[in-house]
C-alpha cells in the first residue's frame, strides 16, 4: 500500500523508515560528541569516571567551602577525608583551636577546575582511598585583623573514600 507524502507517493511504512532513520542520526551525534565529553582527563581510565563523579565532587567541593565560609568548624572537620594527614593526626578539638585562632576566612570561591581523576595505585600507603582529584579553585581571602583581602588560586586534592568524597 502506498500513501500520499508531500503530494507524492509513498510506502505505507515511510513514517517509520524516517523515525529510524532520525534515531540513527542522533545516536551518531552522540557517538561523535562523546570525546569532547571526556577531553581534558589525564588518565585514560578517568574519563568516564570524572564524567560521572564530577556531580558529587562538586558537591563535596561545595559542602567544605560552604561550611568554611559560615565557620561551621564542625562540618569542615567532617568534610576532612578521615584518613587524611591531618585529621588522623588532630583531634577536633585540637583542629576547632587551631581554627578559633586563625585570622584567615574564606570571603568567597570559584570552582575554576575539576582535573586529573585517578584511582590508587598505592593501597600499601593509602588503604582505604579510592581515588584522588585536583580542584582547582580561585578563592577570595579575608584577613579579620587587617581587614584586608587577596586573591589566590588553589589546587586542593579531594579523596574517594568509603564511596564519600572529601578534602584531602
Amino acid at each position: 500500500m502506498y500513501t500520499r507524502v508531500h503530494g507524492t507517493m509513498a510506502p505505507d511504512n515511510y513514517g517509520n523508515e524516517l523515525q529510524i532513520s532520525a534515531l540513527c542520526v542522533k545516536i551518531l551525534a552522540i557517538l561523535l560528541a562523546l570525546p569532547f565529553v571526556f577531553q581534558g582527563c589525564d588518565a585514560p581510565e578517568g574519563k568516564l569516571a570524572l564524567f560521572l563523579e564530577k556531580p558529587r565532587i562538586e558537591k563535596a567541593v561545595e559542602r567544605y567551602f560552604a561550611a568554611e565560609m559560615s565557620k561551621n568548624r564542625k562540618d569542615v572537620y567532617d568534610c576532612l577525608a578521615p584518613s587524611s594527614i591531618y585529621r588522623s593526626t588532630h583531634t577536633y578539638g585540637e583542629y576547632l583551636e587551631q581554627a578559633q585562632n586563625s585570622p584567615v576566612r574564606i570571603k568567597q570561591y570559584r570552582i575554576l577546575n575539576i582535573h586529573d581523576l585517578r584511582g590508587n595505585h598505592d593501597k600499601g600507603t593509602y588503604l582505604k582511598i579510592e581515588k584522588f582529584v585536583r580542584v582547582e579553585v580561585d578563592i577570595t581571602l579575608l584577613y579579620d585583623d587587617t581587614h584586608e583581602t587577596i586573591e589566590v588560586n588553589q589546587d586542593f586534592t579531594f579523596i574517594k573514600e568509603g564511596g564519600e568524597w572529601y578534602k584531602g
